[in-house]
C-alpha cells in the first residue's frame, strides 16, 4: 500500500492492462482509411497512430513494419470482399460492391490505388495484387468455367474496367457517371459485361 502525502493509505495502483487486439485493429482499420485517402507514400506511421489513438511503434510488434500493415489492410479489403453478403462471382454483384464501398469511403482505398499502381515496392504491389486476384478474379473464372485461360482474360478486362470506372466516379471527370444513382450504374454494368462474361 502507498501512501499520499498526509499519511493516509493509498489503494495499490495495478499497472494498465493494454488491449492488443484492440490496438492492433485500430491501426488496422486507420491504415484501411488513411493509405486509402492518401497513398503508401503520403502516409507516415506517425499518421496511422495518431488516428488508431495507440502508439505507432506497435506496428512493428504486430504489423513488422509500414509495409507489412500496408499488405495486411490489402488483405483486410479482399476478405471483406470475399465476406460481402453478396456472390462476388457475378459482376453484377461485384458492381454493387465496389461502387458502394467507393462511394461510402468518398475515396479510393487501398486495393483501389494499388491496382492503379500506386503504391509500395515491387513486393508489396505482387502481394496486394495476389489479394485482388483472390477477392475479385478467382470467383468470377472459377464460375465461367471452360477455357481457363479466356476466362481469366475476360474477367481480368471487366474488373480492370469496373476498378476505373468506380474510382473515376469519385473525381467529376464525367458528370453524369459522378451523378447516375447506384443501383442504376450497377444494372448498367451487367448489361454492359453479362455476355461477355457467360460461358
Amino acid at each position: 500500500m502507498n501512501s499520499s502525502p498526509n499519511g493516509r493509505a493509498l489503494p495499490e495502483q495495478r499497472p494498465r492492462k493494454r488491449d492488443a487486439a484492440a490496438s492492433r485493429k485500430a491501426l488496422l482499420d486507420a491504415a484501411r482509411a488513411l493509405f486509402g485517402e492518401r497513398g503508401y507514400d503520403r502516409t507516415t506511421l506517425r499518421d496511422i497512430g495518431e488516428r488508431a489513438g495507440v502508439d505507432a511503434a506497435l506496428v512493428a510488434r504486430y504489423y513488422g513494419n509500414k509495409a507489412g500493415l500496408y499488405l495486411a489492410a490489402i488483405e483486410e479489403d479482399g476478405a471483406d470482399a470475399v465476406a460481402a453478403r453478396r456472390d462476388l462471382a457475378r459482376i453484377g454483384a461485384l458492381a454493387d460492391f465496389l461502387v458502394a464501398r467507393i462511394d461510402d469511403l468518398g475515396a479510393p482505398g487501398a486495393m483501389f490505388r494499388l491496382a492503379l499502381g500506386e503504391e509500395g515496392d515491387d513486393a508489396a504491389r505482387a502481394e496486394g495484387a495476389a489479394a485482388v486476384r483472390r477477392a475479385m478474379v478467382d470467383p468470377m473464372v472459377e464460375r465461367i468455367g471452360g477455357d481457363r485461360e479466356s476466362a481469366r482474360r475476360r474477367v481480368e478486362i471487366a474488373v480492370a474496367s469496373l476498378i476505373g470506372l468506380t474510382v473515376i466516379r469519385t473525381t467529376g471527370f464525367f458528370p453524369e457517371l459522378s451523378a447516375v444513382p447506384r443501383e442504376e450504374l450497377v444494372a448498367l454494368v451487367g448489361e454492359a459485361f453479362g455476355g461477355f462474361l457467360s460461358e
